[in-house]
Formats: structure tokens, C-alpha cells, sequence
């Protein structure tokens, strides 16, 4: 949910020019070690195709990102006053972007094939289109699971439990397939549509706030696609450490659950609190 605070800020930044065609969203808390890379491969991957800025939330202000600084002088970094997650950190990016398009890219990512410049043309081709997602791949050089997916039920989380992925012929599919949500980990949006819906809902921190955003565009009308020509490595960098493992399952478990009560019925949100209950306790 947006505090007022910050509905006020988007009303404000919703008046601001847009000067770019695209801005670079990545949030960075624990991940200057892959920042280099990610913005390496950024960098070649759209070259001059189009008029671009890069931000970087930096949630974790420990980290200074003098290097990345250095060597890329152009790259704008915002240091938060807080961790408030995921989705806090990208709205207070896209609050200051001034691209007419956002790409919200995960830190521990590389740009590995297709051409950035073609997303833009989607979106200009398609007037009902809301998101675009991409394909990510593993360091083993397969497709990672639960990169798009169909809409979020408790059917579907019991499917799931008995290994039957309705999803999996979205993210293996080698053309651009409609979706019901794309993963935040390289996500493509209208700028204007984002700060119109409110961005992500800050009262979830971790997890499903991709999930979310993608209810509530399709909610507004417009469409989600998964885009495969894009193809991402995602390094899975594990931010939380080893030593953060259970806090990493709180999380997931807390978002599922507040997922389910905004969207979903009274008694699939009693199943999933039950199923929290269970599972987390051991």
C-alpha cells in the first residue's frame, strides 16, 4: 500500500517531463559484487539504440558503491533511508526516473541475448500491452522456473505442491505468451501506467510483489506478456546469506498469506494461513 507520503510524491512526479525513453531501475542491497557486470552487460546490450539513465536504489548504504560510481559516472544512486523492501525501493526509483518506459532489473543479472530497444517497440505496437517480462536463465543455461506464470489460486499452490506446473508452458515457451504475472526480476513497464496504479504495494517486502502488480495492471485493463527474445542470467545472489535462510522463508510465507487476503476468498486465505502454519513451523 502507498503511505500518503508517498501518493503525494507520485502525484507530484506524475507532472515531471520525461526526458528519456527508458530508465534502468536496480535496487542493491548486499549486491555491489555483481553490480559491475549487471551494468556491463546493460550497457552493451542497448549501446545507442535509444536515450536511456540507469538508477540504483542503494538499500543497503554499507556499501558505498564508490566503484560502481566510478566507473559509471553516468549511473544515478539514490541512498534510501531505509530497507523497506523490493518494492519500495523501485518506487522511490521510478518517482525519479524520467524515462517514458521503467525497467526494473535485479543486481545479480546479466543481459545475455535479445535487444532491449525491441521492448519499446512492443509497447508502441500494442496499446493494451501493461508489462513485459523476460526470459531468465540459470547459470546452467536453463530456463528458470517461475520467471511468468498463470493467475495465483490455492488450486494452483496445491498443483504446484504435487509437482504439476500449469505455469511451466509460459516460462518454456520460446514466443512471447500472454501471462497472468511476469517475475519483478526484469520487468518492463509504462512509466505512467506504474505511477498510475501506485506502484508496488509497500506493505509487502519481499515476494509476490511482482505477483501483485501484475493483478492490479491487468485489473486496470491492460495486458501482461512474457517476452523470451530478452534473456537474462540471473545469478540468484541470495542477499538474505546463508545465515538468513529462515528469514527468507518468513518472508515468502507473510507475503503469500497477505497476498491471499487482498486478492482471494476468506477460505483460501484461512488454507494458506493453515499451510503457513505448517510449514514454517519446522
Amino acid at each position: 500500500m502507498i503511505t500518503r507520503a508517498s501518493s503525494e510524491k507520485l502525484i507530484m512526479i506524475s507532472i515531471k517531463e520525461t526526458t528519456k525513453d527508458l530508465s534502468v531501475i536496480i535496487v542493491n542491497y548486499k549486491s555491489e559484487h555483481f553490480l559491475e557486470q549487471c551494468l556491463a552487460s546493460l550497457y552493451r546490450a542497448i549501446g545507442g539504440r535509444m536515450s536511456f539513465e540507469v538508477i540504483i536504489v542503494n538499500n543497503y548504504p554499507e556499501e558505498k558503491l564508490e566503484g560502481i560510481r566510478q566507473l559509471f559516472p553516468e549511473t544515478q544512486v539514490i541512498v534510501n533511508s531505509k530497507n523497506g523492501g523490493f518494492g519500495q525501493g523501485n518506487n522511490l526509483g521510478a518517482w525519479e526516473a524520467s524515462g517514458r518506459y521503467l525497467w526494473l532489473l535485479n543486481p545479480d543479472t546479466e543481459i545475455i541475448a535479445g535487444n532491449p530497444y525491441n521492448i519499446i517497440g512492443e509497447f508502441k505496437r500494442d496499446a493494451s500491452l501493461g508489462v513485459l517480462g523476460c526470459c531468465l536463465m540459470t547459470e546452467y543455461g536453463k530456463i528458470q522456473e517461475w520467471g511468468a506464470g498463470e493467475e495465483v489460486t490455492l488450486w494452483d499452490l496445491i498443483k504446484n505442491n504435487l509437482g504439476i506446473y500449469a505455469s511451466r508452458k509460459i516460462w518454456e515457451s520460446g514466443n512471447k505468451k500472454e501471462a497472468a504475472w511476469v517475475a519483478g526480476t526484469a520487468l518492463f513497464v509504462k512509466r505512467e501506467l506504474f505511477l498510475e496504479i501506485g506502484g508496488f504495494d509497500e506493505d509487502i517486502f519481499m515476494y509476490f510483489e511482482d505477483v501483485d502488480l501484475c493483478k492490479r495492471i491487468r485489473g486496470s485493463g491492460k495486458k501482461i506478456f512474457y517476452f523470451p527474445e530478452i534473456k537474462i542470467l540471473h545469478k540468484c545472489g541470495g542477499s538474505y546469506g546463508e545465515d538468513g535462510k529462515k528469514r527468507q522463508k518468513q518472508n515468502y510465507y507473510d507475503s503469500l498469506v497477505y497476498y491471499f487476503k487482498k486478492h482471494r476468498s476468506g477460505f483460501e486465505t484461512f488454507v494458506v494461513e493453515t499451510l503457513r502454519r505448517i510449514f514454517f513451523s519446522r
